[in-house]
């Protein structure tokens, strides 16, 4: 709808057209809906012109039949949020019987000059900063089932629709995460797959799991046409649930449930649940589609287990994983036919060879049987055929079929932004970085308030955007600024927000960064690495050695990826060996070598016959020069 992928600025508000966010001048954000900010956003780009009011109905609400009053609506709603009135005329003018215009002034924010930077620190670029972020992201996303959708897509996009966790409620009341969780993911789960609603991911709204939440304010903060509140509350020997579909920006109630349910077919509330909402909303919905999903509901201590594993998932770091696995093996032992939890498996085992430096030659066969099972099982689970995609790209090596993998995956749910993430990754490793950008959009859609998610979207649109090495390094700054506001402990960011301090020369910071993400991710071996490399930077030639050294204890004590080393050595101006350790990641399938033609870090080895052979071994694009 809109091409600009600049930031807007006028009287002090910020518009953020690729993160889709309104920041006041305060610096907080304004909560819109989603279909509120596009019809902003349209004025904005039309701002030179009058936009009729048939115009903005046929573009915000592309392919539905809406009234005129949706769009009155969104327009009371963005003069809301601006701080003015119906008559204000700072911002968006009514021309009556035409339709409406923007007539603030627009300024593009102005951008720092960045100094010429050392060799070393110009070769650190936006490459780098994707690749790293978006190869740690992928396998740490949260879930199974991250929903999402392209921004092309997003401009005709069906309604966006958040369900909170459903809140215990009465006396007594005690608190229990997995129903709260368990009731918002099975629901989450039959609409986004068997209507046309937009729904946000699980992993967007855990948070705010045993909180008292005012739903109006949050479904507006996670840019949602619909939000659904719900709770539970026990009744002796049985459960009640009650459940209510509000219309935002207005707080109407659209649609109410209430049902009671024994305690182990509580969840299985949620094909009326469903049924009901989505004809409130004029929508089809086939509890059928569901039938072959074992383990989602019918046996709630099996989905307990199941429930338990994601949730873990959504953490996934070292001590996490394994009892993920362990949780889902649980489900399996109640439920055998338990897809979905032979696909949390598969993610897990992967993860690991990221998040914990577990040696790929190990877990990656582990994760193909997990597939295995979950596909003999379930021939069509989307999630199976997702963890089989990342497995041909990131062990296999076999980029076609990965995308075969992907792309059914997507076929079988467009709505699982795990698989648009891998295929974003796929075909950004593989140089065709404008064809990753709208699938790497999809989540900031639909999970604004995920860290991992933001972290992607500030490595990858930031290089897509910003061509060059330096180049977007305000918008990159600001991106990570608003993922460690959400999370200051997510190592992933706060490693990205230290080399950018060091590129800078504010190595004070960086260093100060580095210890806290390492700190977050158990001296993980990225981190390490980038120690490594801002030691030497900083002229620091004695400390980077002892991160070598300290690199090395830990490969001697078992497996290390050959690649984090060859990136110390590197720094330290050892060429010969990083080929060596480049050649031993190779033969040990070390997952970043799937990266090797794209990641900005190599470049000094671009011009030896070494690296050259090697990516072509890989079969990735050629380097140039």
């Amino acid at each position: 709808m809109t091409a600009s992928t600049h930031l807007l600025v006028f009287h002090g508000y910020c518009l953020d057209p690729v993160a889709r966010r309104l920041s006041a001048p305060d610096g907080t954000d304004v909560p819109l809906t989603a279909r509120a900010l596009d019809v902003l956003l349209y004025l904005v780009e039309q701002r030179d012109r009058v936009v009729g009011k048939d115009e903005l109905l046929r573009t915000v609400w592309a392919g539905r039949v809406v009234e005129e009053n949706n769009l009155t609506q969104a327009i009371s709603a963005l003069r809301k949020g601006l701080g003015t009135g119906a008559g204000d005329r700072r911002y968006i003018v009514t021309v009556p019987g035409h339709g409406y215009r923007f007539v603030a002034d627009v300024d593009a924010p102005a951008t720092a000059q960045e100094a010429p930077l050392p060799f070393w620190q110009r070769r650190f670029s936006w490459s780098v900063v994707a690749v790293l972020v978006a190869a740690l992201a992928l396998l740490a996303t949260a879930g199974l089932r991250e929903r999402g959708t392209t921004r092309a897509a997003a401009d005709a996009a069906p309604m966006t629709l958040a369900v909170l966790p459903f809140r215990a409620i009465g006396q007594g009341r005690a608190a229990d995460p997995m129903l709260e969780l368990g009731m918002a993911e099975t629901l989450i789960t039959r609409l986004s797959s068997s209507t046309r609603l937009r729904v946000l991911s699980l992993g967007s709204v855990q948070g705010f799991v045993g909180e008292d939440v005012d739903p109006l304010r949050t479904g507006m903060r996670l840019g949602a046409d619909y939000v659904v509140d719900g709770s539970t509350q026990r009744l002796g020997d049985r459960v009640r649930v009650n459940a209510r579909l509000v219309a935002l920006p207005e707080g109407r109630s659209i649609w109410a449930g209430t049902f009671d349910r024994a305690p182990a077919q509580v969840f299985t509330v949620q094909d009326a649940l469903a049924e009901g909402m989505a004809s409130a909303l004029s929508l089809s919905y086939s509890a059928a589609a569901h039938a072959r999903s074992p383990c989602d509901g019918g046996d709630a201590r099996a989905y307990r287990a199941y429930l338990r594993g994601r949730h873990l998932m959504n953490r996934p770091e070292g001590v996490a994983l394994p009892a993920a696995i362990e949780a889902f093996e649980q489900a399996i032992d109640r439920d055998p036919r338990c897809a979905r939890a032979w696909a949390g498996i598969a993610f897990a085992y992967r993860a690991l060879a990221m998040t914990a430096d577990r040696d790929p030659r190990e877990v990656f066969p582990l994760a193909k049987a997990a597939v295995a099972n979950a596909l003999a099982i379930d021939p069509e689970s989307a999630e199976a055929y997702a963890s089989k995609g990342f497995i041909e790209f990131w062990y296999d090596w076999h980029w076609a079929a990965a995308e075969a993998s992907l792309r059914r995956a997507i076929e079988l749910d467009d709505n699982l932004s795990e698989a648009h993430f891998a295929l974003a990754h796929l075909m950004y490793s593989t140089g065709r970085r404008d064809e990753a950008e709208p699938y790497a959009r999809r989540a900031t859609l639909l999970d604004p308030l995920s860290p991992i998610i933001n972290t992607i979207s500030a490595g990858i649109l930031a290089d897509v955007a910003h061509r060059g090495p330096g180049a977007g390094q305000d918008e990159f700054n600001e991106r990570i600024d608003k993922v460690l506001e959400i999370a200051p402990e997510f190592w992933t960011a706060r490693m990205m927000h230290g080399m950018s301090a060091a590129r800078r020369g504010d190595f004070e910071t960086a260093f100060d960064d580095l210890r806290r993400a390492g700190a977050a991710c158990g001296e993980c071996s990225h981190v390490l690495a980038m120690r490594c490399l801002v030691d030497v930077w900083a002229g620091r030639s004695e400390e980077a050695g002892q991160v070598l050294r300290q690199m090395e204890q830990r490969e001697r004590a078992g497996y290390f990826p050959a690649t984090r080393l060859a990136l110390a050595h590197l720094a330290l101006s050892d060429r010969a060996h990083a080929l060596d350790l480049l050649e031993r990641a190779y033969r040990e399938r070390d997952v970043n070598m799937s990266s090797l033609s794209v990641d900005g870090r190599w470049q000094p080895l671009h011009g030896e016959p070494r690296f050259r052979a090697l990516v072509e071994r890989m079969r990735l694009p050629a380097i140039d020069g």
